[in-house]
């Protein structure tokens, strides 16, 4: 696993076992905010004010959008629980390296990915003021969610390198988890995955990607109704 820095100046990992960059090379940390805070966990957030939010994320990965949903907590002073599920953590070499990397804007987030980490390292919730984060390892294919969440945050590696992640069938306990006016959103808007997600009941939008993607897609149950 190697370090990757993006168009954007933040860092990336590349999988050797996927051959893959676990976020975008346009722009890792553009894309996290993008489409799981701004158009995600923000967004949900008008829907239901003052309330309490619940985020699961397919995915957790490096950790990048538990520690941005961390951050959106504190600046908007609304507890956040979360929990990311995925099969292994990356390793604390490559994480350390990933880390190291990051942008100037972050530098002051250090002591509180570090202690995120060290916690999920040990199978150890990590809590602040505002937010409780708990990473969860299982593999995405066969898990099922026993959680409700507001915002469910998709984000496995793309369709090319697994497919059967993004099958009806795979898609389903994730949107099934949802609370009635919870959101769904990935990075990925194929009209393969917009059929697979349509399919199951749900209503789907397209909406501006973040940069170097055009569209990128959100989900919420059929019938649901917000007030912003």
């Amino acid at each position: 696993m190697e370090r990757v820095l993006t168009r954007d100046g933040s860092p990336t990992l590349r999988s050797d076992v996927w051959d893959c960059a676990y976020h975008s090379l346009h722009g890792a940390w553009a894309e996290a905010k993008h489409v799981y805070i701004q158009s995600g966990l923000h967004a949900q957030s008008l829907c239901q004010p003052g309330n309490p939010l619940t985020i699961l994320e397919m995915g957790a990965g490096t950790g990048l959008n538990a520690l941005l949903a961390v951050k959106w907590a504190h600046a908007a002073e609304r507890p956040v629980t979360y929990y990311g599920l995925d099969a292994a953590l990356p390793e604390a070499s490559a994480w350390e390296s990933w880390w190291s990397a990051r942008p100037g804007s972050a530098k002051d987030l250090d002591s509180w990915a570090r202690a995120m980490r060290s916690a999920w390292e040990e199978g150890k919730a990590w809590e602040t003021p505002w937010s409780t984060t708990s990473w969860i390892q299982g593999e995405a294919a066969s898990w099922r969610s026993p959680l409700h969440a507001d915002v469910v945050f998709y984000d496995a590696f793309s369709p090319r390198q697994q497919p059967e992640l993004w099958t009806p069938e795979a898609l389903a306990p994730w949107l099934e988890a949802l609370t009635p006016k919870g959101y769904f959103v990935t990075y990925c808007a194929t009209g393969e995955v917009f059929r697979a997600v349509k399919s199951l009941g749900f209503t789907v939008e397209h909406l501006p990607g973040p940069p170097g993607k055009r569209e990128m897609l959100r989900a919420h149950r059929k019938g649901a109704t917000f007030t912003p």
